[in-house]
């Protein structure tokens, strides 16, 4: 190494400890003496420093020695069993595994790496997670890949789940964090599960996140509860539900003895398959922002009188005109894209159904269904979907169950 990169690398080494230092109000130890040993396997202060701000960086949250402590215990343990079975991933393997871990977070690879280098982390100690993660993964589908066995009724469970939906009823593709009203309080633990949305919006994967820190019944299977019917939802989670757009996360909300936040990750039809969406037309009645109840209840007269006297989407064209200006076509558009309220008031209709008046912010809408089709993916492509999924939860049990056994064998010796 030339005195410069020596420079360089002093340089990242002691600007990185001393912006730790100043987040946490705790010195590490600017040192390369052990913390622990893993089967002979020395973790210096420094690699929990490290990782201490690499899980940092990545989850935006503040440096955490435990936690770093842990990870690097994890990782020694599953490099050390993968070597004995004689996998050792090459740069061009670990470089890869990269790529796919910052393609799978939404991120460039080249800027995503950059952009950790430029926090402190170096090199050595972002390959070496990776590394050993890539290791893992060859000696989990090695050990147990033959073990795995995916029946066609496990897939057929998969494919059309059981979520109890009557014909027209919405369902919901939903995951869940929970988190428990304990003694510090509800404050307490709407605080936490704010934390989790803050790590979720700078790129952490919700199933990571839920399997390490949900107290739920699904946090195994990283908060996934599949289709739920919105007549399975819980009183409290229904309005929240409801109102929810696809790829979003809900607020935190109390629901029984837990803070709770849902991700949604699709809408659909109960009895159909597929995104669903819906060629309408409408009449709107406007109702002026701060109006009396005088005015909106005249509002309402006059558009359930409009219900009235449409039959089909050509009326409404014909009318729109004499409404507020965003009444007529609305042309096509999925279920999913709709609001709530109006979601709620169309999904159960067939082509040619008109709904009630529905409340929103401009007024009261009459809408009348033009048409309506599903799209969704062949039978054949759910299957193999649905079996990559079975496939991948059964090896991750295969794994945890694994990294437990070595931690049993395992002499860790902390100093």
């Amino acid at each position: 190494m030339t005195i410069k990169s020596c420079r360089h690398a002093l340089a990242l080494v002691f600007g990185f400890v001393g912006a730790l230092s100043a987040s946490n109000g705790t010195v590490f130890a600017q040192s390369f003496a052990p913390v622990v040993v893993v089967n002979d396997q020395i973790i210096t202060g420094y690699d929990v420093e490290q990782r201490a701000r690499l899980l940092a960086v990545t989850s935006g949250s503040s440096p955490n020695q435990e936690a770093a402590l842990e990870a690097l215990i994890d990782d020694a343990l599953r490099l050390q069993a993968a070597q004995r079975a004689g996998i050792d991933p090459t740069n061009e393997q670990v470089r890869a595994g990269f790529d796919e871990i910052s393609r799978r977070n939404n991120r460039d690879p080249e800027r995503m790496r950059s952009g950790l280098l430029s926090e402190g982390i170096t090199t050595e100690a972002l390959d070496s997670q990776i590394k050993s993660e890539v290791a893992w993964r060859q000696l989990i589908l090695r050990r147990f890949a033959n073990r795995v066995r995916i029946s066609d009724s496990d897939v057929d469970a998969m494919v059309e789940p059981k979520s109890g939906a009557k014909p027209g009823e919405p369902e919901y593709l939903l995951a869940e964090m929970r988190f428990p009203i304990g003694t510090a309080g509800e404050g307490a633990a709407t605080n936490v599960a704010r934390q989790a949305i803050a790590q979720l919006g700078k790129g952490e994967r919700f199933t990571v996140l839920a399997r390490q820190i949900s107290s739920g019944p699904a946090a195994a299977a990283g908060g996934d509860l599949g289709w739920v019917a919105q007549s399975a939802l819980s009183e409290a989670a229904k309005p929240i539900v409801t109102a929810m757009n696809v790829d979003r996360v809900s607020a935190p909300f109390v629901d029984g003895s837990d803070v709770v936040i849902y991700g949604l990750r699709e809408i659909r039809i109960g009895g159909e398959r597929g995104k669903t969406s819906f060629k309408l037309a409408q009449l709107v009645v406007g109702v002026p922002p701060g109006s009396s109840q005088q005015v909106a209840d005249a509002a309402l007269a006059r558009a359930s009188a409009a219900r009235s006297e449409i039959g089909n989407c050509q009326d409404v064209i014909t009318r729109a005109p004499d409404f507020l200006d965003i009444s007529g076509d609305l042309g096509d558009i999925e279920l999913s894209a709709l609001p709530g309220p109006v979601r709620e008031a169309v999904a159960r209709l067939d082509v040619g159904g008109i709904t009630d008046p529905v409340r929103s912010n401009d007024g009261f809408h009459v809408i009348v269904v033009c048409d309506k089709k599903s799209d969704g993916p062949s039978e054949e492509a759910l299957r193999e979907r649905a079996t990559s999924q079975l496939r991948s939860q059964r090896l991750e049990r295969f794994a945890r169950g694994f990294l437990r056994e070595l931690k049993r064998e395992a002499v860790i010796d902390r100093r």
